[in-house]
């Protein structure tokens, strides 16, 4: 996910899987889903072009993804900045220097 100040123009993509929801990002090799992954603090991932939405499906329908998809449950859809911004305001990420020991 961009924390660039461009994510936050209107414009840009979304991959939507049929029932684990809109791609957030990835890390340590798995792909987290909005709201299946139960942390909308993430926001959605924002594709600036429809070719590099459609990168990151044919990689997880690959082989060379560790669980490979059905890419008839994932579609590229407009991306939703409403959301996106709903989601963090209303589950902003906790400071680390907020955490109590």
């Amino acid at each position: 996910m961009s924390l660039e100040p461009s994510s936050h123009l209107p414009g840009g993509f979304q991959v939507r899987h049929r029932t684990l929801g809109i791609y957030q990002g990835s890390a340590i090799e798995l792909a987290f889903w909005q709201p299946s992954s139960g942390m909308p603090e993430y926001g959605l991932c924002r594709f600036s072009t429809k070719e590099k939405a459609q990168a990151l499906i044919d990689f997880l329908c690959s082989p060379a993804c560790a669980e490979p998809m059905d890419q008839a449950d994932l579609t590229i859809e407009p991306y939703d900045l409403a959301e996106h911004e709903r989601l963090i305001n209303e589950h902003p990420l906790s400071s680390a220097w907020e955490t109590p020991i």
